[in-house]
């Protein structure tokens, strides 16, 4: 008796001192056994979310891949039983080399995580997946008779997602990349970097209240897509004529944007050179293999940096005459000049001892209207107007155009540009920034100002986000048009209307007419320092159609590869073909296709105007790009085709330091 109680006294110890030690320390415990079991806890990958331009086709997207993941340990495990099953499977499935596999195996024996390929597709593996399940019906002829798939252990596939473009080179500086962390360089994947990317799930396992092992799955949340504005037909049109001047007549850049002039939204924005979306890095198309060795690293990056970098928004330059239309404007909202008003051009305005300031035709226009003045771009005009406003008025205009200002545009990298302010500003910058020269914008900056002039006076905030959506494909997010600022009266936006039209019409811009449609816009020749170089950006910026603008087209080309650079037509030529399919595209029709208006119907205001009469003067293009009032044809220089070497070698040129807004000194 005294036995059992004993006994019974010391089972009831016991059983006081396991309740003690499960109740402090139950749960080290637990862990110890749960690290002793054959699971894994595995992180499951979030999907990026896709890029779509405005109509849904899809420019980025993330696609599943799996990377093969050796565990040496099973694989040794049991004696090793597992290991020539494995490894013979491996081998007929993939076609690898057995000794090669048992190479890695020997040399991390107790590794659970050899990544042994990356990116692979489920067609690739699915085959081994079928074999290491069972579920393969009919045995290959290279697996042999007495070996079990249930010893097909130690491997298994790790899921993530690869970025793929499915265009490549398209908008590739709008698009940007992303790296192998899924963060994004460049465009809308960095700009929209939060939204795209999602958060990692994960999947582990624990032991319940039976003991038993339970697997928890916390699923991922995939990434927000991105619908941008861009329209991938203009984008594509756009890409066309960039390249194809690009490849056969050459320049540093050339530049295309497309603006909806009626909220800011961009519907297309091209640049050459260009590069790979799915191989950013990859230099072979710019350089040979032993041009390749010879360059540092840090050559190589300087070159990335400026294929990457976006030439329409970080790029700075002076406008040129694209910049006269808005002194023009500035003036009559100031009520300096009227509309009607005729300047007397002789060639050049002096002032006190600085050197002549000279007009595009040094022999002088004559008497020209301020509506001409625009048309044939005469500098004297120009500096007239500025003089009359005085360094503050000009100054402010400068402001309310935001030049200087970033646009706020959803993408990173923009540039502010250069000015002169009110306090060093003098009476020659003054007159020299009239005109264009002296001050630095970029393309950006332009389009959303010119926008305002054409719409009605309501400067947008530019933007390339239309919507976004959830993984489901719910809309969270609508971009709204946002008028930050008004700049002119519509009085003086519908003049400015009817002169520019006027200026491709009779003016400057006359190589970007198409017959039957009503196209306004204005030419740029830009002289880059050192002013005696030569060199020149030349630029045209236009709207269509005139009574109703859809669009705004610049183009830009810095310093074209022929023997004279200032001649402003290589852009109008570009736009001519640029409308002529954007128009059909877009539902832009002729009036010459149109049936005929009933009797005792008006003409519209802004048909085509007829071919001169008679007698009359037709204006023409000087070789600088500019027109002549007295029309008076001048000696044309044909074009020099030379091969660019290699191409986009101009960004390790010069930068856009020359462009410094620090020179007064005008054409």
């Amino acid at each position: 008796m005294q036995l059992f109680l004993l006994i019974a006294l010391a089972l009831f110890g016991l059983a006081v001192r396991l309740m003690y030690i499960n109740d402090t320390k139950g749960h080290n415990y637990t862990i110890q056994v749960l690290a002793q079991q054959s699971y894994q806890s595995r992180s499951l990958p979030y999907q990026r979310g896709s890029i779509t331009d405005r109509n849904g086709i899809v420019l980025a997207a993330s696609e599943k891949v799996y990377n093969m993941i050796l565990d040496a340990k099973i694989m040794n495990s049991d004696d090793g039983k597992y290991l020539n099953t494995t490894l013979t499977a491996l081998s007929g499935c993939f076609g690898y080399e057995i000794g090669e596999l048992s190479s890695v195996i020997a040399a991390n024996p107790d590794s659970q995580y050899i990544v042994y390929k990356k990116g692979m597709t489920y067609d690739e593996i699915k085959d081994f997946q079928s074999l290491q399940s069972g579920k393969e019906k009919t045995r290959p002829s290279w697996f042999p008779d007495n070996y079990s798939y249930k010893n097909i252990q130690g491997v298994w596939f790790e899921e993530e997602y690869k970025r793929q473009y499915p265009y490549s080179t398209l908008a590739c500086d709008l698009i940007g990349f992303v790296n192998s962390g899924n963060d994004g360089n460049w465009g809308i994947e960095q700009y929209y970097n939060s939204e795209l990317n999602g958060t990692n799930g994960r999947t582990y396992g624990y032991l319940n209240s039976d003991s038993a092992m339970e697997k928890v799955i916390k699923p991922a949340t995939d990434g927000h897509t991105i619908v941008s504005t861009i329209d991938v037909n203009l984008q594509m049109i756009a890409e066309k004529y960039v390249k194809e001047y690009y490849e056969t007549v050459g320049a540093k850049n050339v530049a295309v944007m497309m603006m909806d002039p009626n909220n800011g939204e961009i519907l297309a924005e091209a640049t050459a050179p260009w590069f790979d979306l799915n191989k950013p890095r990859d230099l072979s198309a710019y350089f040979t293999e032993e041009q390749l060795e010879g360059m540092t690293s840090e050559e190589k990056s300087n070159f990335l940096y400026g294929l990457w970098k976006n030439f329409a928004l970080s790029e700075v330059y002076e406008p040129g005459s694209t910049g006269k239309p808005f002194t023009v404007a500035a003036g009559l909202e100031e009520a300096v000049v009227y509309q009607g008003e005729v300047f007397n051009c002789k060639g050049y305005i002096k002032y006190g001892d600085a050197d002549p300031i000279h007009c595009h035709n040094r022999w002088g226009d004559g008497d020209v209207t301020l509506e001409e003045s625009i048309q044939y771009s005469c500098n004297v005009a120009l500096m007239t107007t500025a003089e009359r406003m005085g360094k503050s008025i000009f100054c402010k205009y400068q402001d309310i155009f935001n030049f200087g200002k970033r646009t706020g545009v959803d993408l990173p990298g923009e540039e502010r540009g250069l000015l002169y302010t009110l306090d060093n500003m003098n009476i020659t910058d003054l007159a020299t920034n009239s005109f264009g020269q002296n001050y630095n914008v970029t393309m950006m900056q332009m389009a959303a100002a010119f926008s305002s002039l054409v719409n009605g006076g309501y400067y947008y905030e530019p933007h390339v986000m239309k919507k976004i959506t959830d993984a489901s494909g719910a809309t969270i997010k609508t971009a709204q048009a946002e008028v930050v600022k008004s700049t002119i009266s519509e009085s003086t936006s519908k003049w400015m209307r009817e002169v520019l039209y006027q200026t491709v019409e009779n003016g400057t811009g006359s190589k970007a007419r198409i017959e039957g449609y009503t196209i306004g816009g204005k030419t740029g020749t830009a002289e880059k320092h050192p002013r005696d170089e030569g060199r020149y950006l030349v630029s045209f910026i236009s709207f269509a159609p005139v009574d109703n603008p859809q669009i705004v087209l610049y183009v830009v080309i810095d310093e074209p590869n022929i023997e004279n650079q200032s001649d402003a037509s290589q852009a109008t030529i570009m736009t001519n073909k640029l409308y002529s399919e954007i128009f059909p595209y877009m539902g832009i029709f002729s009036s010459i296709d149109l049936p005929d208006k009933p009797e005792g119907e008006p003409e519209s205001e802004t048909s085509t105007t007829a071919e001169p009469e008679e007698g009359e003067t037709e204006s023409t293009e000087t070789g600088e790009g500019e027109t002549t009032k007295s029309g008076e044809a001048s000696e044309r220089v044909t074009p020099v085709y030379n091969e660019i070497w290699p191409p986009g070698f101009g960004f390790m040129g010069p930068s856009s330091e020359e462009t410094s807004a620090a020179e007064t000194t005008a054409e």
